[in-house]
Order: structure tokens, then C-alpha cells, then sequence
């Protein structure tokens, strides 16, 4: 009976030494790709984002957001991109090259910056491909898409006035 609690315990310690390292803030895509992460294909990306609000969360500090922050962004179908976080809204650009599994975004400084995405469980990762120091790591990540304007981000028309009719 021991011998089998015994081999019961050595098997229990070879099967967690062999699970991957829980995963830090910011994991690259090998480390997504460890805990069972699948990219996602050009294609799919269209499918995914066009006409629908993405909230998500910043994985690490950058120039005005800290870690922890969240984030929304609506994708219009026309290519304009609705961004909002704690501190300010805009309005940019989105679009997926012919030639890329990325997703592009041009903000106000006319910079653009592209991101492979990949599924984990119910997240998309978004894995920078900008250079810099966030180069191949997750910047954020998001827990929830919805499909439309949910936020009411694009201004509405205005009504056409009606006229009086004179008597």
C-alpha cells in the first residue's frame, strides 16, 4: 500500500514538473503557444473584429497607460477604429494586411502598429510586432467581444429637420 502512495506522489511531481510555467503579464506568443494558445489567421481576424466592441486590458505600463487599465475599441466596418480608456477617446484607422495574420491600427500620431492576435480559452492576446520593447510580448489582452456599436462611439446623423407648412 505505501509503495503505491509512494509512486502515486513521484507521478503526481513528474506530471507537474512537465505542465508549462504559469504565464507572466506579458507572454510571448512560444509561451501562448505552450498553454495551448492558437494564432489567428487573417481571415479569421476580418471575421472577429469588423463591426464589433473589443474591451480589453493592458498587460504592461506603457507611455500613458499603466498595467491593469482597460480598454475599449469598436471596429468599424468602413476601417475607422473608436478607441477609449480611462483618460481619453480617438478615433483611428484598423485593417488586416493581404499579406499578414496581423491586425494594424494608425492612432493620431500616424504611426501605425500591428499585433498578432491569439486565443487563449476566451482572450485574444495581442502580441506587439512594433519595434521597441514590447516587441513579440503580449501589450494586452481582451475578455470580451460584442457584436455592433455597443458603446456609442460613431455619432449618430442628425435628423433632417422637418418644415412647416406655411397656411
Amino acid at each position: 500500500m505505501r509503495l503505491g502512495i509512494v509512486a502515486g506522489i513521484v507521478l503526481l511531481g513528474v506530471l507537474a514538473g512537465c505542465a508549462p510555467k504559469p504565464l507572466p503579464p506579458d507572454p510571448t506568443a512560444e509561451q501562448l503557444l505552450a498553454h495551448g494558445a492558437k494564432p489567428i489567421p487573417r481571415m479569421a481576424l476580418l471575421e472577429r473584429l469588423t463591426d464589433k466592441t473589443v474591451y480589453g486590458t493592458f498587460s504592461v505600463d506603457t507611455n500613458t497607460d499603466k498595467a491593469g487599465d482597460a480598454w475599449t475599441e469598436y471596429f468599424a466596418p468602413d476601417g475607422q477604429l473608436w478607441y477609449r480608456d480611462r483618460r481619453t477617446t480617438f478615433r483611428g484607422r484598423w485593417h488586416v494586411p493581404d499579406d499578414r495574420d496581423e491586425l494594424c491600427l494608425s492612432f493620431r500620431e500616424g504611426e501605425e502598429r500591428c499585433a498578432r492576435l491569439y486565443e487563449l480559452g476566451t482572450t485574444l492576446q495581442f502580441i506587439s510586432a512594433a519595434q521597441g520593447p514590447y516587441q513579440g510580448r503580449a501589450i494586452s489582452y481582451a475578455d470580451k467581444t460584442a457584436d455592433g456599436d455597443l458603446e456609442g462611439f460613431v455619432p449618430k446623423k442628425p435628423e433632417p429637420r422637418k418644415r412647416r407648412q406655411r397656411k
